[in-house]
């Protein structure tokens, strides 16, 4: 098993930034298959195994249920970055994600989203002005 997939759960949770690490010293779904303390075999998992898969991006039924953000568990557990996730490491690939996951995490968890649409990761040739509010333009003028 590759390191990158290690760190990235089938369902698109970035496994370095799960609570669930900390909380129940989990290593991982996939070198747990699935399991994590007394919770039963988690769903997502078992589905991605059972079609021989690596991600739910990669199945013909993306996105299914199984993905569906639950409000009370996103509090605890990076839920409803999933399909954000999963996305990016289908367009960019495993590797270039990777590089990249744990600025992307830090602008989730850490609320340092750009105001007016997309974010300094990804917004490479655009004009950086153009993402600014009008009081963080005044300050520059």
């Amino acid at each position: 098993m590759s390191v990158y997939l290690k760190d990235h759960a089938p369902c698109g949770i970035y496994c370095k930034r799960c609570p669930g690490v900390r909380a129940y010293n989990c290593k991982g779904c996939r070198e747990q298959k699935g399991k994590i303390k007394d919770f039963t075999i988690c769903e997502t998992y078992k589905c991605v195994t059972e079609r021989g898969i690596n991600f739910c991006y990669e199945c013909d039924d993306f996105p299914c249920e199984k993905l569906q953000p639950i409000v009370n568990f996103e509090i605890f557990m990076p839920h409803n970055s999933k399909v954000y996730n999963l996305l990016m490491i289908k367009k960019l690939g495993l590797v270039k994600w990777n590089e990249i996951c744990e600025q992307k995490s830090d602008l989730y968890y850490k609320g340092r989203k750009v105001r007016y649409g997309g974010d300094e990761l990804t917004l490479e040739g655009k004009d950086p002005n153009l993402y600014k509010s009008k009081k963080e333009k005044k300050t520059k003028d």
